[in-house]
């Protein structure tokens, strides 16, 4: 159990041991910045954020011109397919009036066919009329007198 504890920490030690070695970094141990060092640091500052302000002023300037592309060229799709809608519509009122029209011959056809169908019954119930009274004999007595 011993040698099992020695052997971890023996291996412990040796992977905390890189760091504990390391050479400082330059800007390390030299106590606190100058007067002109924190100006210089603060004008460095100033300059990095001007530049990434005119990056993204120039960035923001390009976008609101592809929005304003996108804006056109989806007038210009609008435009298009509201003639495409016209275009539908106009074909499609012309259809529905064609097949109103041929809806409206069906049905006079329809009114022609059953008025010769009514004509034709009425002839043939007078014929029926007529060959009963001659005969003399009525419809409802089924037994002679």
């Amino acid at each position: 159990m011993k040698m099992k504890i020695k052997l971890l920490v023996s291996l412990f030690a040796v992977a905390l041991a890189p760091p504990v070695f390391a050479d400082k970094p330059e800007w390390a141990g030299n106590g606190k910045p100058t007067s002109e060092q924190k100006e210089a640091h603060k004008s460095a500052m100033q300059a990095k954020d001007d530049e990434q302000e005119s990056t993204k002023i120039k960035k923001d300037k390009k976008d609101k011109e592809d929005r304003i592309e996108k804006v056109k060229g989806s007038e210009k799709q609008k435009e298009v397919m509201q003639i495409k809608d016209d275009e539908q519509k106009s074909t499609n009122i012309k259809k529905e009036k064609k097949d109103r029209e041929d809806k409206v011959k069906g049905i006079e056809k329809q009114k022609d066919k059953k008025l010769s169908q009514e004509q034709a019954s009425l002839d043939k119930d007078s014929l029926k009329g007529k060959n009963a009274s001659e005969t003399g004999k009525k419809w409802w007595k089924f037994w002679g007198e």
